[in-house]
C-alpha cells in the first residue's frame, strides 16, 4: 500500500499516520478544484465563423482560468509555432498574468508509420472490418447520418464540445482499438492520451482549488474527461454551464494575435531563434502566397495593411537587410505608390552589383518588379530593361523553372493595374 495512504492498526483503534493525514489534506484541497477541458479545431477555426478564434477567447474569458494547460509539448512550448489556437491561449494567458503548460505527447514518427502500414493488405481488411463495426453501431451510425461530415462544415463550439459529438468519438475509438489495437493507424490512442493526462495532471495537482483550463484537439475531450471525472476532489466543468459566453474587449496583445498575426509574445525569451526566418515567414504568408508573386492584384487589401505592420515590427526588432528593403519595394508597389518602390528596388539593384544580394529571388523579383513598376510609371522603354535583366539572370538557379510564370506576358503586353498610384487588391 502507499505509503501516503497507510492506516496503522494499534491497541484495537485504528490511527491515522502523518502520512496518511498529509494524503487526506491533499485530497480535501483538490475538493474544489475545477477543470474545463476545451475542444478545439485547429486549423478549422480560421474558416469557422460559429467556432472561431475570438471563440475560444470568449471561453477563456468566461471561465476566468487560474491556470491554462494547451496541447503543445512541454519540449516545443513557447520555443516552436504550433496550433494557432493554442498559441493563441498561451498569449492570452500570458496576458493576463496566468501559469501556461504544455501537456502534449507524441511520437514524431507516428504518422508516418501508419502512412506505411495503411497500404498493406493486413490493414485494407482491417478498414474495411472497421467500417462495418461502424456502420451497425447505433452510437456511430446515428451519428453519422445526422452529421455526414461534420468536420468540414460549420459546427459551434457547443457541437465539438457537447454530449453527443464527445460520446460518438468515444465509440468510435472503442471500436478502433477492438479492431487495430493501441496501433500508429489509430495514432496510439490509449497511449498517447494517457501520456497527455499524466502530464496535465502533474500541473493540476500543483494548483489545488484553483480553475483549470485544457485546450485540445476536438477528439481527446472524451478521454479527458472521462479520466478526469475519476479522480477525487475534480469537478469537472460542463459546457452548458458556460453559456451565454460573456464578450469582453479584447486585450490588446490578444487583438494583435487574432488580427494581425503577432504571435511574437507567445514565445519565450530567445525564441524564435531566427528571427529574420520567422518575419520573413510571415510576410510569405501575406504578400508571397500562391500565385501571389505572378498575379500581385489577387492580395487582399487586409493582407498588405497587415504585412506593413509586420514589416515595421521586423525593422525595430533587427537591422535593416537586403529582404526587408525587398518587402518595402514590394508593398510600396501593392500600395500604388510606384516612386517609392523603385527607389527602394533600385536600392537592391546597387546592392546586387555589389554582391550584397545572394538570394536568386531577391535579385530576379527585384528586376521583374522594377518592371512593373516603370509600366505602371509609363516608362515602357525601362519596364522592358528591368524584364529583360529578370530574364538573363533567372538560367541557373532556382528562379529558371518559373521565369516565364513569373514574366507572363509583359514583355510584349505593358503591365496594367489600375492607375500608378491606385492601391492593389480587393
Amino acid at each position: 500500500m502507499h505509503r501516503m495512504a497507510r492506516l496503522a492498526a494499534h491497541g484495537g483503534l485504528i490511527i491515522v499516520t502523518a502520512a496518511s493525514a498529509t494524503a487526506q489534506e491533499a485530497t480535501d484541497s483538490l475538493s474544489e478544484t475545477q477543470v474545463l477541458v476545451v475542444a478545439t479545431v485547429h486549423s478549422q477555426h480560421r474558416r469557422n465563423p460559429n467556432y472561431s478564434h475570438q471563440d475560444v477567447v470568449h471561453i477563456l474569458d468566461t471561465f476566468e482560468p487560474d491556470v491554462v494547460c494547451v496541447e503543445i509539448r512541454p519540449q516545443d512550448f513557447r520555443r516552436s509555432p504550433y496550433l494557432q489556437e493554442m498559441m493563441l491561449a498561451t498569449v492570452w494567458g500570458i496576458a493576463h498574468g496566468l501559469e501556461v503548460c504544455g501537456f502534449d505527447w507524441f511520437d514524431g514518427t507516428t504518422r508516418e508509420r501508419r502512412r506505411a502500414l495503411e497500404q498493406t493488405p493486413e490493414y485494407v481488411e482491417k478498414a474495411l472490418r472497421l467500417d462495418s463495426l461502424t456502420a451497425i453501431n447505433p452510437i456511430t451510425s446515428t451519428f453519422d447520418e445526422a452529421y455526414g461530415d461534420y468536420w468540414s462544415g460549420e459546427m459551434s463550439y457547443a457541437f465539438y464540445n457537447g454530449v453527443e459529438y464527445n460520446r460518438y468519438h468515444e465509440e468510435a475509438y472503442r471500436l478502433s482499438l477492438a479492431v487495430y489495437g493501441d496501433d500508429p493507424v489509430n495514432l496510439m490512442y490509449e497511449t498517447r492520451n494517457r501520456h497527455m493526462m499524466q502530464l496535465a495532471w502533474e500541473v493540476i495537482r500543483r494548483h489545488p482549488g484553483k480553475k483549470i483550463a485544457m485546450l485540445t484537439g476536438a477528439e481527446h475531450k472524451h478521454y479527458f474527461d472521462r479520466d478526469l471525472r475519476t479522480r477525487p476532489g475534480i469537478r469537472v466543468v460542463e459546457f452548458d454551464e458556460m453559456l451565454p459566453f460573456v464578450e469582453r474587449p479584447l486585450h490588446p496583445t490578444v487583438a494583435a494575435f487574432i488580427q494581425e498575426g503577432d504571435d511574437l509574445p507567445y514565445y519565450d525569451r530567445g525564441f524564435p531563434l531566427d528571427t529574420a526566418a520567422y518575419y520573413r515567414g510571415k510576410l510569405t504568408n501575406l504578400v508571397h502566397g500562391p500565385d501571389m508573386d505572378w498575379r500581385p492584384d489577387i492580395i487582399p487589401r487586409r493582407n498588405v495593411e497587415v504585412a506593413a505592420r509586420v514589416l515595421s515590427r521586423w525593422r525595430a526588432h533587427q537591422p535593416v537587410s537586403p529582404r526587408m528593403i525587398f518587402e518595402e519595394g514590394w508593398l510600396h508597389f501593392l500600395e500604388g505608390d510606384c516612386d517609392a518602390s523603385i527607389e527602394r528596388y533600385s536600392d537592391l539593384v546597387q546592392m546586387t552589383r555589389q554582391s550584397a544580394v545572394h538570394d536568386p529571388f531577391l535579385v530576379v523579383y527585384t528586376y521583374r518588379n522594377l518592371g512593373l513598376c516603370h509600366d505602371l510609371s509609363g516608362n515602357r522603354e525601362a519596364a522592358l530593361l528591368a524584364y529583360a535583366r529578370a530574364r538573363e539572370l533567372a538560367p541557373g538557379t532556382r528562379m529558371e523553372r518559373s521565369v516565364d510564370l513569373m514574366l507572363r506576358d509583359f514583355e510584349n503586353t505593358p503591365y496594367r493595374r489600375g492607375r500608378a498610384r491606385e492601391p492593389f487588391g480587393r
